[in-house]
């Protein structure tokens, strides 16, 4: 008989680590950024939803984890409350705030980050009957306003106005008691860019209209983004931090878009502006004959540090004004799109802004602009030459080709072409005549890159499908397909072309829906 002596329990090798650095791990782990590039799209949330329940995961693993994970406040820093967190109690559907107050607790005294995610995943935009309501909004605010000096971060995006607003008021009300000295971001988003268009839009009560002085309420701010939601425009230029570095003003209903003078006085306020978005949200002028040219009255605005700017535009004459206000020597990219009504039959012509960013008869708006974004931009003509690094269309005329980029041209989808009927495939076969013919016209002075995207919502990350060379090898061509699990509703849900507009067309289908029309109004 053989004897085997016991073997001894031997931990696993990381329970070596010092606390410290396993704390640290988790920390990695929980707060890892889903987008390091300061210049990204403000859609991407503030951070990775799907890791907010890393702690609990870490607790579970072991006794010594579980110490570790209970005694590291950092690890509790980021608040998610979603429709998710929605509990059927009785015939009613409550918010579950339990782990939300947990998280509060835990992270002691540090800063929080805060997302509030309360649109409909059925994309319901209705008021009555919304799956987040405004009792459900209120409940989350109760919880989290206690600690609003601690606010780091706070996002809130809806898609209908009920919730909003009842978010809004009782923010303004601790705003006032207190302020938030540690707000850096703070984004307002309610996402339903045709509520914009609503002819009788109910835009409820602006942000900050409860306030009446908003000197020191967000000292620290650094970035806001009010999307389809207006605020008190004269408060909110009181409130800003001259360090404020990112505003996007988007989807503003039109009675609550701020005039030319509010806009002036707003940014005067933030001479340290590196990102500003203005798309359909104004400026609203007193009247036409401001329109003719830049109001005497007002100096030019010194934005040194702006970087980037997006304009959406519903006037031509408005957005050469705006141009002509601000002064930015140091702005180096534009993005310009149509952003009228959706069914308005006339677009508004682009050529004058370019004829004021590009003419050799004027100084020119922006003297170091090297990456221009024309995006759904029409022109009734071929704009001036430009020396541009980087040039990107996306539904726009063929005649801004005219423009010229350098380094880097970006097709996304195929090119707006004069027929309306005209199928894909056949538009993408335009498109790819013009760019063989401005490769050909160019010659050495050709882009050296040209990148199609057959979709404009194919994937630009990745290898490109199909790569080749033209005006003798110059060139590099790099086309890049939708990817097969994005489909499309032309190919997925939509079925063949032909069956496809028979039903759009009947009563209730995509192009002849009398509720949408009704609510948004019908342009004929």
């Amino acid at each position: 008989m053989h004897y085997h002596p016991l073997q001894r329990y031997q931990p696993p090798p990381i329970n070596a680590l010092p606390v410290e650095l396993l704390s640290y791990i988790f920390v990695l782990g929980t707060h890892e950024p889903i987008n390091s590039d300061p210049n990204a799209d403000d859609d991407c949330q503030p951070f990775n939803t799907d890791s907010v329940k890393a702690p609990l995961v870490y607790a579970s693993v072991s006794r010594h984890w579980r110490g570790v994970a209970l005694n590291t406040p950092a690890l509790y820093t980021s608040l998610c409350i979603t429709p998710e967190l929605l509990r059927e109690v009785g015939k009613t559907e409550m918010l579950d705030i339990s782990g939300i107050s947990t998280y509060l607790k835990r992270s002691r005294n540090l800063l929080v980050d805060i997302l509030i995610d309360a649109r409909d995943q059925q994309w319901d935009f209705e008021d009555d009957g919304a799956w987040f309501s405004a009792e459900h909004m209120t409940a989350a605010m109760d919880v989290l306003l206690p600690h609003i000096r601690r606010w780091r971060s706070l996002s809130i995006l809806t898609d209908v106005l009920a919730p909003m607003q009842a978010a809004l008021e009782p923010l303004e009300t601790h705003l006032r008691l207190s302020g938030a000295p540690h707000l850096e971001s703070l984004r307002l988003m309610r996402c339903d860019a045709y509520a914009a268009h609503a002819p009788l839009a109910n835009i409820g009560n602006s942000f900050l209209s409860s306030v009446t002085n908003g000197d020191c309420l967000l000292p620290r701010l650094q970035r806001l983004t009010l999307r389809g939601v207006p605020a008190a425009w004269t408060v909110l230029a009181t409130t800003l931090s001259p360090a404020l570095k990112s505003l996007e003003l988007a989807f503003l209903p039109l009675a609550g878009q701020p005039t030319i003078l509010e806009l002036v006085a707003l940014l005067r306020t933030v001479p340290h502006l590196s990102r500003f978005i203005l798309n359909g949200s104004g400026p609203a002028f007193p009247d036409s004959a401001a329109l003719s040219s830049s109001p005497p009255s007002f100096e030019s605005i010194s934005l040194p540090s702006l970087g980037s700017l997006t304009l959406g535009y519903t006037s031509s004459a408005a957005a050469v004004a705006l141009f002509d206000l601000i002064s930015a020597p140091s702005l180096h990219q534009l993005i310009l799109e149509d952003a009228t009504h959706p069914t308005d039959t006339i677009p508004v012509d682009a050529l004058p802004l370019l004829n004021r960013l590009f003419s050799s008869n004027a100084e020119p708006a922006f003297p170091n602009l090297a990456d221009l974004a024309l995006r759904r931009t029409h022109l009734s003509g071929a704009p001036p030459s430009a020396h541009l690094s980087r040039l990107e269309l996306l539904g726009t005329n063929p005649l801004a080709l005219a423009l010229r980029a350098t380094d880097m041209l970006c097709i996304r989808g195929p090119l707006a072409t004069s027929s309306l009927s005209a199928a894909p495939t056949e538009a993408l076969a335009q498109t790819g005549f013009a760019l063989r013919a401005v490769v050909e016209e160019c010659g050495d002075k050709a882009p050296r890159v040209i990148c199609l995207h057959e979709s404009s919502y194919a994937s630009h990350v990745g290898e490109p499908d199909e790569v080749f060379l033209l005006g003798g090898g110059t060139t590099c061509v790099r086309v890049f397909r939708r990817a097969e699990e994005e489909g499309d509703e032309d190919e997925t849900m939509m079925g063949s072309e032909i069956e496809y507009e028979e039903e759009a067309f009947k009563v209730g289908g995509v192009f002849n829906d009398p509720v949408f029309d009704a609510r948004y109004g019908y342009v004929g």
